[in-house]
């Protein structure tokens, strides 16, 4: 989703003393439970991310001139339509800042954040973190690196232990997700009282 807050660009015509410091602000939920439930992904929710990203425009003294917003959508992937839309948005109006609440919500892969980082520093603009202090300096630099290298361990470390679950759940007789047709779900009890869920036929 995308929302153009100014399609008014005035730095086109105005001197560049009178120009206005411009920024974008990109949020990011990783499920559509968390989009459409109320759900919060390190507690913070999309609204709360653009509140803090519109605190952080003011900080730097820039007008918010439009955001995006990639509901349901993994960090995993570049191909997310928000942030192409925010890519192609970069390329066609001049930007001072993109501002994002952490840098795991811009990408959750090393490659695609150096890939989009790069993409946004070749339109003028510089990528800012409302959380994170990325700035321009060696240790800015040294941060955001370690940073999205995090963001890419906890997204694999993630995804093998789901997977290890989802395994150990199979050998215990159950199954990943609902039960497919001519079985059911139910819950058993062990002697000692313990529950558990398994499968048996409808």
């Amino acid at each position: 989703m995308t929302h153009i807050l100014d399609t008014f660009h005035p730095r086109s015509s105005a001197p560049e003393a009178l120009s206005p410091v411009l920024a974008i602000s990109y949020a990011r939920v990783s499920t559509i439970r968390q989009a459409t439930k109320g759900g919060e992904l390190d507690g913070f929710s999309i609204p709360a991310q653009l509140q803090a990203n519109h605190k952080q425009a003011h900080a730097l003294g820039a007008f918010v001139a439009a955001q995006f917003v990639d509901r349901g959508r993994s960090g995993r992937s570049a191909d997310r339509p928000g942030l192409q839309r925010m890519l192609t948005y970069l390329r066609e109006h001049p930007v001072d800042y993109v501002i994002v609440h952490k840098l795991d919500r811009l990408a959750r892969s090393r490659a695609d954040d150096i890939a989009i980082t790069r993409a946004i520093h070749d339109t003028g603009a510089r990528l800012v973190s409302s959380t994170e202090d990325i700035g321009t300096t060696p240790n800015g630099a040294l941060l955001h690196g370690i940073m999205a290298s995090i963001a890419e361990f906890y997204s694999r470390n993630l995804a093998q232990e789901v997977m290890k679950g989802m395994r150990q759940k199979v050998i215990q007789g159950g199954t990943p997700s609902r039960a497919p047709i001519g079985y059911l779900n139910v819950r058993r009890k062990t002697d000692d009282g313990r529950e558990f869920r398994t499968v048996v036929t409808d």
